[in-house]
């Protein structure tokens, strides 16, 4: 008998080793499959990320060809969509995994979109998809006028004009939030896809956006004039390197802006001084070409002519001006901090005083266009007192916009964040339309349809650019079924 249950109970003890052995190894198999399908997540983000980045390099490619594809150099170009309706597929490796994502076509619709990113991402045995949905931004629609009344072919008509939908005009823009303080004075649209708020006696006087899910919220006195519209919805801010020009490292007008040696005319640099300085120039006023500074001190004025600059920061102070010279259009596009050696914070734009920025042109202001960076703070201070006016576009989607002054500034000021602490006044000059570059949509014509009692003026446009914010993301279930488009089960 001993002999049975001896067996009988070595049986019993193997089978338990067994059982536990097993349930470690599932458990080891799980812990593996749980660590891979994380993985496998982040990688379809990191797929779509990378779709999202050359949307946006690519946004003028996009308006002439509605997908993109990379080529067998490696490169991308503009090119058609797939049998499927969708754009070819992009492979990429990441992270120790492999990601595929798809595109639908710009200039078309997704669903209630304008454009869905899917991305799927692998690593291993595991597959996550996403998808991610976007609204086209900064891009202005057709806009009709229908007018009624009497009217004869050939003649005017009279009447009442009735205009339909087009893009607001935002001419405060934060792109991750707005604050307006003290008695900040707000006369144009005001955007942010973060939150909005108002102390004070802060007025705005134009139509207000949020972000998706953010706020706007007025304390004190603080409010929006009657009349104007709350709405919520994200914008992308085109970046300043989607129309910065390739070559304005090595070609710019920098050069009107060097001192003459007045000492052997025949070695004289090329067009030196085209840029006129009442001060007296030296080294470093008004241009440092080591620092790629302009600084205008006191009562100097520098009058400006050329095109496209390549600089690394801006100070007027004192009663100084820096004018754009009629008949000119002037950029100056602003190279990151860590290139010009600047600390974390330093002010690229530095406006105190009395000083003044104007164009002689009222319908066309200087631009200034900031690169910023994403890992080292860059910043704008538009000081000035209540007795100036400062005419120009500031444009740094990566840039932080502080304006502690009281001057009234006319024309587009957006940032990363914009921050009003000062008594401020913005608006935008009369006649005044952003830049192409901005609002890529130019007008090429209208036409007139309808009976000669009633009739409707189409504006013809043409897009120049697209550019995307994203609104939505959602985790696909499932693998794709054959037949069905790449967002089937998202």
């Amino acid at each position: 008998m001993a002999l049975p249950v001896a067996l009988f109970a070595m049986i019993a003890g193997t089978a338990l080793a067994s059982a536990a052995v097993i349930s470690t190894v599932n458990v080891q198999q799980g812990s593996h499959r749980d660590s891979s399908t994380k993985s496998a997540i982040a990688v379809a983000d990191a797929g779509a990320n990378i779709a999202r980045m050359r949307i946006d390099r690519y946004a003028v490619v996009l308006a002439t060809k509605p997908c993109l594809k990379l080529n067998p150099s490696g490169t991308l170009e503009g090119t058609t969509a797939e049998g499927d309706g969708w754009c070819p597929k992009v492979e990429g490796a990441v992270g120790g995994g492999s990601y595929t994502y798809r595109v639908s076509p710009a200039g078309s619709t997704c669903g209630e979109y304008r454009l869905c990113v899917v991305s799927t991402g692998t690593v291993g045995e595991a597959s996550r998809r996403i998808e991610v949905a976007y609204s086209e931004s900064a891009v202005e629609e057709t806009i009709e006028e229908k007018t009624t009344g009497e009217k004869t072919e050939g003649e005017s008509s009279s009447g009442t004009t009735q205009t339909g939908s087009s893009t607001s005009f935002e001419g405060l823009i934060g792109l991750d939030g707005i604050e307006l303080n003290g008695n900040a004075d707000v006369r144009v649209g005001v955007g942010t896809n973060g939150n909005i708020t108002a102390v004070g006696n802060a007025d705005i006087c134009g139509d207000i956006r949020h972000g998706i899910g953010k706020t706007w919220t007025p304390t004190g006195n603080a409010k929006q004039c009657p009349g104007y519209k709350v709405s919520e919805g994200n914008k992308a801010l085109p970046p300043v390197s989607s129309f910065m020009p390739s070559n304005i490292v090595t070609s710019n007008s920098n050069y009107r802006l060097a001192k003459c040696t007045k000492t052997n005319p025949t070695k004289e640099p090329t067009g030196c001084e085209l840029d006129i300085y009442s001060g007296n120039r030296d080294s470093t006023k008004p241009w440092n070409p080591t620092t790629r500074a302009i600084t205008i001190n006191a009562n100097d004025t520098l009058t400006v002519s050329g095109g496209d600059y390549w600089i690394c920061s801006v100070s007027v102070s004192g009663n100084g001006q820096l004018i754009m010279a009629a008949s000119a259009q002037v950029r100056f596009f602003f190279d990151t901090p860590e290139h010009c050696g600047q600390a974390a914070g330093t002010a690229q734009i530095s406006l105190t005083g009395n000083s003044r920025i104007a164009s002689t042109n009222k319908a066309v202001l200087p631009g200034f266009y900031l690169l910023g960076s994403t890992t080292t703070e860059s910043s704008v201070s538009l000081g000035g007192n209540a007795n100036t006016e400062d005419e120009f576009i500031i444009y740094g989607p990566n840039t932080m916009v502080n304006i502690p002054g009281n001057a009234i500034y006319k024309g587009i000021i957006a940032g990363k964040k914009v921050v009003v602490t000062g008594n401020g006044k913005v608006e935008s000059p009369a006649n005044f339309k952003p830049p192409a570059e901005l609002t890529p949509v130019t007008e090429t014509g209208t036409t007139k349809e309808g009976t000669t009692k009633e009739g409707t003026t189409k504006k013809t446009t043409v897009t120049t650019a697209r550019y995307y914010a994203p609104q939505f993301y959602v985790e696909c279930s499932g693998a794709v079924p054959a037949g069905t488009a790449p967002n089937a089960s998202c």
